[in-house]
């Protein structure tokens, strides 16, 4: 009993962490799709997609829990382990699980690829998303299956003691291939929607905002990177269940992490809302305020406006004076005077009357007069 104590079990690790990043990307997804119900946005070709994808990411977490029960994440050599039934148990469900996570994966990416191509791309970043589709057709998913579905007896596929016939070996090219067609579908993806919040008026905060949230697929990128060196070093291991944690955990969080990103741009409002609440507001549409602007919107109480502000205002820009002149606006009123910037000027008429200023000399004349009478 001392002695089973020792042995190392990695399988809540596995569980925990995983499992975690699952929920939490199913109920952004979730979110996405009831925010898109409630608006009466009709749900698209990607929306589905994503959908297969999620269930298909909740089916694979339950199997990476049977494959934990019978083995994965200790030792081969532990004594819980029971020899041959829990080995051929961890052995198929961990099969089931890789052709779930090649369809999952697949799957998520199709549907980015369809969400990107509905924006209004040029033909060139277009032409790259579809050599995108041609890679994960040909590097994430057809050569995998290949490599999955090759052994004849079937079973031979994931029962090693079989000895069966392949007409299909991957090697480790194939592991290089599918690890660098990861990483650039993702830096493409990321990308993309960064370009396209550059043609969106939003303020600089959000738009900031929002590129940190697109900017959370590097964890995808950085997850490719791992497993691609999991799957190198996997292939010569003696201890498969214990040294497979590791691609275990970078294989499940690259798919839910792709699954929450591609949830996030229909809910660029509510993140818009959320964002103004929670970034500086340092990050304001325009970097200068005037005194009284709570708003962060310039106002024009002062007779002198800079250019910058008054294109950004929708003012005239053809000088720097801002009034409502005649000469400036209607025509063959002779345009601006010579020496001004070609503003529009306003003219103000002061009338002087001397009205008042005569009433008064002449009391003063008056009044001695009278005094005089009296005296």
């Amino acid at each position: 009993m001392a002695e089973e104590e020792l042995w190392p079990n990695r399988g809540a690790e596995i569980i925990g962490s995983t499992l975690s990043i699952c929920i939490l990307s199913t109920g952004m997804l979730i979110w996405r799709i009831v925010y898109g119900i409630q608006s009466k946005r009709k749900l698209l070709v990607c929306d589905y997609l994503l959908i297969v994808a999620a269930c298909l990411n909740v089916a694979s977490s339950g199997i990476r829990i049977k494959a934990t029960v019978h083995g994965q994440g200790r030792h081969i050599m532990d004594p819980s382990i029971s020899k041959p039934f829990d080995v051929l148990q961890y052995s198929y469900y961990l099969y089931i699980g890789q052709v779930i996570n090649l369809l999952a994966v697949a799957t998520l990416k199709l549907s980015i690829c369809t969400y990107l191509l509905a924006l209004p791309f040029g033909l060139v970043y277009k032409l790259i998303v579809y050599i995108s589709i041609a890679m994960i057709a040909v590097f994430n998913f057809t050569l995998p299956m290949l490599g999955l579905f090759c052994a004849k007896p079937f079973e031979a596929n994931w029962n090693k003691s079989i000895k069966g016939k392949c007409f299909y070996k991957g090697g480790t090219a194939l592991t290089y291939m599918q690890g660098i067609s990861n990483i650039i579908t993702d830096v493409v993806y990321i990308i993309a929607p960064i370009i396209y919040l550059s043609t969106v008026q939003l303020s600089s905060r959000t738009q900031w905002g929002l590129r940190g949230v697109f900017c959370l697929g590097l964890i995808a990128t950085i997850c490719s990177i791992f497993k691609t060196i999991e799957l190198r070093n996997l292939q010569k291991t003696k201890d498969p269940t214990w040294d497979g944690v590791d691609l275990t955990i970078w294989s499940a969080t690259e798919l839910s992490v792709g699954i929450l990103v591609a949830s996030l741009p229909p809910l660029r409002k509510h993140f818009e809302r959320l964002l103004r609440h929670v970034l500086p507001s340092t990050f304001q549409t325009s970097k200068q305020r005037t005194p009284g602007s709570r708003s962060g919107i310039p106002m024009y109480n002062v007779s002198r406006i800079s250019k910058r502000n008054a294109k950004i205002m929708g003012r005239s820009d053809i000088g720097i004076d801002d009034g409502d002149s005649e000469r400036s606006i209607l025509p063959g009123t002779g345009g601006p005077p010579p020496n001004t910037d070609g503003g529009i000027m306003k003219t103000v008429v002061h009338e002087v009357t001397t009205e008042s200023r005569a009433t008064s000399e002449r009391i003063d004349t008056e009044v001695p007069q009278s005094f005089e009478r009296r005296r």
